[in-house]
């Protein structure tokens, strides 16, 4: 799970509405998304790990060396970003690799690493929304997931 994109949800969209269930899940064992969870004040028993990745397999998300670099979405995380949030998810993420290792955060396999997610919505079994990750720092946009979680 994008460190980045995680905040965003817990911010805007875990408010906004009460009767809507959301479930953060990561590449990696599920002691990292418990890590995960901790560094970003997120209940960890809505955090999940997708250690071998299956559920990405499942759901075709992307991977491989291919997808990793991707400047103008960089770009566009800056632009959503103020210095201040920047800062607070560089420390973020540094505690949870001073509290646990990044050893202990990455997927046993690294190739796991190089995965894209994505974000979905289902209503019931019903996917109302999808939205998969391309390259690094390409996630969903918060006012479509909005839109679509209240309709």
């Amino acid at each position: 799970m994008c460190w980045e994109h995680a905040s965003q949800l817990r911010d805007k969209v875990l408010p906004a509405n009460k009767n809507v269930k959301l479930f953060f899940v990561g590449i990696g064992s599920a002691d990292a998304a418990k890590e995960f969870a901790t560094q970003l004040d997120i209940d960890p028993a809505i955090c999940f790990g997708d250690e071998g990745g299956v559920m990405g397999d499942v759901l075709g998300l992307e991977k491989g060396i291919k997808t990793m670099w991707n400047p103008p979405a960089v770009n566009q995380m800056m632009s959503r970003n103020d210095k201040k949030e920047l800062e607070d998810l560089g420390n973020s993420y540094k505690n949870a690799v001073d509290n646990v290792g990044f050893k202990n955060l990455a997927p046993e396999n690294t190739k796991d690493t190089l995965r894209q997610g994505g974000t979905f919505i289902f209503r019931g079994t019903e996917p109302i929304f999808e939205y998969y990750d391309s390259k690094v720092g390409d996630n969903a946009d918060i006012d479509a997931i909005l839109a679509t979680i209240n309709n």
